[in-house]
């Protein structure tokens, strides 16, 4: 499929018999493959005497492209066409032995997973689906708050495209005028002193109707607020290069206390009333920031109280 919707990726009619000599198969095969890549929901116009065309130019990811958009070099890139998680991808390659810092990403995720074990819906070569892997010497508690520094990175690769506005909510959702854009999920792989995070990501560059049909919240996408559709190689490699230095950050030990002013400034709940909930309770108060480990800090009958992230869901009320 992938050969196949490389071809067409220009938006130019190809034959049958063109895009067959090109792949070394047979026009039933390529029919095939053409009805396979319609049934994960790639559209393809059929013109009788013409052939085959998607309706509009298509950009997928590719080694050159990362390269020329100024991607780091010290960091490893498999692009994947199709696969059932990335995150699953990265912990693979760091139980062989794979060196680190390393990126995974793919055109279409089958069983990516958002917070809180939600299915994240990302579509066919529209979005950026990314897992990146770092190898932190000093342990777990050297990454205290790097979820909410991640949000900075995705929010400075947002503004650098010309959206003056990303908005951060605790804990890691990032945010255009209140519609989420962006989630992030971390895992840890713990090994005595060495600890190595996987940091998930799913952007919406260009989201179809028909693939949120299930999200229960206001969402929304790059393409729809650019109103172009910006190029998904360099968004991955602005956002991987943002991420290296994330991540070089809290290795020498600056932690979030690095990123606590910059990620309040971002605050979309901030003096805001809010409702946390968790599995066994729910609490309400006035949202007031953050503290230096990321922690989220809330106002409650005029006690100042510390939330630290993990299975919860925070609301404005």
């Amino acid at each position: 499929m992938q050969r196949v919707l490389s071809l067409l990726s220009d938006s130019k009619f190809h034959s049958g018999e063109e895009l067959g000599e090109a792949i070394g198969v047979t026009r039933a095969a390529v029919w095939k493959k053409l009805k396979k890549l319609e049934s994960i929901g790639v559209t393809v116009h059929s013109v009788k005497g013409r052939g085959y065309r998607l309706p509009e130019p298509l950009e997928l990811l590719s080694e050159p492209a990362l390269e020329a958009a100024g991607i780091n070099t010290d960091v490893v890139r498999k692009i994947l066409f199709e696969t059932e998680s990335t995150n699953s991808d990265v912990k693979q390659h760091i139980t062989e032995g794979g060196a680190l810092p390393v990126l995974v990403t793919a055109e279409r995720q089958l069983n990516g997973r958002g917070r809180r074990g939600r299915q994240w819906a990302s579509g066919v070569a529209k979005n950026v689906t990314m897992s990146f892997a770092w190898r932190f010497e000093g342990g777990p508690s050297v990454v205290e708050g790097l979820s909410l520094a991640v949000g900075v990175a995705v929010a400075r690769t947002i503004k650098k495209l010309g959206i003056p506005n990303p908005g951060l909510k605790w804990p890691n959702d990032v945010q255009i005028d209140g519609q989420k854009v962006c989630g992030i999920l971390l895992e840890m792989v713990v090994d005595e002193d060495v600890c190595n995070v996987i940091i998930g990501i799913g952007l919406n560059v260009e989201m179809t109707q028909e693939v949120m049909v299930d999200v229960d919240q206001p969402w929304t996408d790059l393409a729809s607020r650019l109103g172009r559709t910006p190029s998904r190689n360099q968004i991955l490699a602005d956002l991987t290069n943002e991420l290296v230095a994330v991540c070089e950050c809290f290795e020498e030990g600056h932690g979030m206390k690095h990123y606590q002013a910059v990620w309040q400034a971002h605050d979309v709940l901030f003096n805001q009333p809010i409702t946390v909930s968790s599995i066994s309770q729910q609490r309400m108060g006035i949202a007031r920031g953050i503290d230096e480990s990321g922690a989220l800090l809330v106002e409650e009958d005029g006690v100042l109280v510390a939330l630290h992230g993990g299975e919860v869901s925070v609301r404005r009320r």
